[in-house]
């Protein structure tokens, strides 16, 4: 019989949460950066070169999955904003020989400066990625968040002089009140957190990757905010929901699962989550071989590019889009079986990994396969076609607590 697991009340923020003296209403600590690329000749990176202007300072690196996923997201705001006042600076501790060739991949339309000794990423308070800092034309700072929280809206206020309005998320992020630092509770060398979520859209996110060292050695985190059970359980079971059949109804509602484990032990992550959910919904899973309906995802003039990523990996998706960074086909085949209800196939023969973006037409929750399809067709050079195979399912029962029986 395996361990119990002990479950522990306090959750982690990725992100991390400034500390006092680079929050919100307080001037913004110096930009102490080794160098500038992507930045004119004459650039020069200090709040007096740069005052008039609002400045987002975006703090990332190569190998983080959820900072690669915002990219698309913060161009399209600097392409809004350039004419107006708006200057992105990206901020990693990364070498520039790591830097460099990630940039002629992965356009970044930001000037682009180098912490490597962290002073900045310390003065911050920034103890995870990504992490964004919205500093006014006055040199204060106007607002931290995530980056999904930057909008038109929050940067037009802050270059009109007006308070930011709380930013809406395109995917929530909640934070959690940080402690004095002189009692601060260092982040947990094992965690498995299982809650009810707080997400109130149709939306949900997964990111995973390295969180750090600690005195167990590397760190690696994973979590999934928003998600029904079923999705936790094929997670658990290294399955699909389509391919789950159930004896009983499972508890409704949408879950968040926070998971910090040494690195070593990233491979036992569905294990520790199938534990999970035995503990504490009495879930236990059995593989039999059924012949179902299925599609098959063949390539026959691909569009994929490959990843930029350099470590991390990441995934989101809601009504009528999907995202992932340094994904195998794989990932992407039980993305699309998560949209399509029904197992799919993977018959591309692509081995490597890659970043993609994925949106189509969808009025409802539900998704119209044949409108879906078509994106995949047109968006990624993939084919989905409908066929009948032998899979194999899981069969997860409910078993009743010993005082039911």
């Amino acid at each position: 019989m395996r361990k119990a697991l002990i479950f522990l009340l306090t959750g982690m923020s990725f992100w991390g949460l400034a500390a006092d003296k680079a929050s919100t209403g307080h001037p913004a600590p110096p930009l102490n950066l080794e160098k500038l690329l992507q930045a004119p000749a004459d650039a020069v990176a200090s709040w007096d070169a740069l005052k008039g202007k609002v400045v987002v300072l975006e703090f990332w690196a190569t190998w983080c999955g959820p900072c690669i996923e915002a990219v698309p997201h913060l161009n399209e705001l600097a392409d809004e904003f350039k004419e107006k006042g708006l200057q992105f600076i990206a901020i990693t501790d990364e070498k520039e020989s790591v830097v460099q060739p990630f940039l002629k991949r992965k356009a970044m339309r930001a000037w682009v400066g180098l912490d490597t000794d962290r002073s900045m990423f310390k003065d911050y308070g920034v103890s995870g990625i990504p992490h964004s800092v919205v500093v006014g034309t006055n040199g204060v700072i106007a607002w931290v968040t995530h980056p999904d929280g930057l909008s038109a809206a929050l940067i037009n206020n802050v270059l009109a002089g007006k308070p930011a309005a709380h930013p809406a998320p395109r995917r929530e992020e909640k934070r959690v009140a940080a402690e004095p630092s002189e009692t601060r509770v260092e982040p947990p060398l094992f965690q498995v957190l299982l809650r009810p979520s707080s997400v109130e859209n149709d939306g949900s996110s997964s990111s995973s990757g390295p969180s750090g060292t600690g005195p167990a050695g590397k760190m690696y985190f994973a979590e999934t905010k928003g998600v029904s059970l079923l999705s936790l359980a094929y997670w658990a079971y290294r399955t699909t929901e389509s391919r789950l059949v159930t004896n009983a109804a499972l508890p409704e509602g949408k879950f968040d699962v926070l998971i910090n484990v040494p690195h070593a032990a990233s491979e036992t992550i569905p294990e520790l989550l199938s534990d999970t959910l035995a503990t504490t919904f009495g879930l236990r899973g059995r593989k039999e071989t059924r012949d179902v309906e299925v599609y098959e995802l063949t390539a026959k003039e691909s569009k994929l590019e490959e990843t930029v990523s350099t470590g991390g990996s990441s995934a989101s998706s809601g009504p009528g889009r999907m995202s992932a960074v340094n994904t195998p086909m794989k990932g992407l085949a039980r993305s699309l079986e998560f949209q399509l209800k029904k197992p799919v196939l993977d018959k591309t023969g692509l081995t490597n990994r890659y970043d993609l973006q994925l949106k189509w037409k969808q009025e409802g929750r539900e998704v119209v396969p044949e409108i879906l399809i078509e994106a995949v067709r047109n968006q990624l050079g993939l084919e989905l076609t409908p066929a009948k195979r032998p899979v194999e399912l899981v069969v997860v029962e409910v078993e009743k607590p010993e005082s039911d029986k």
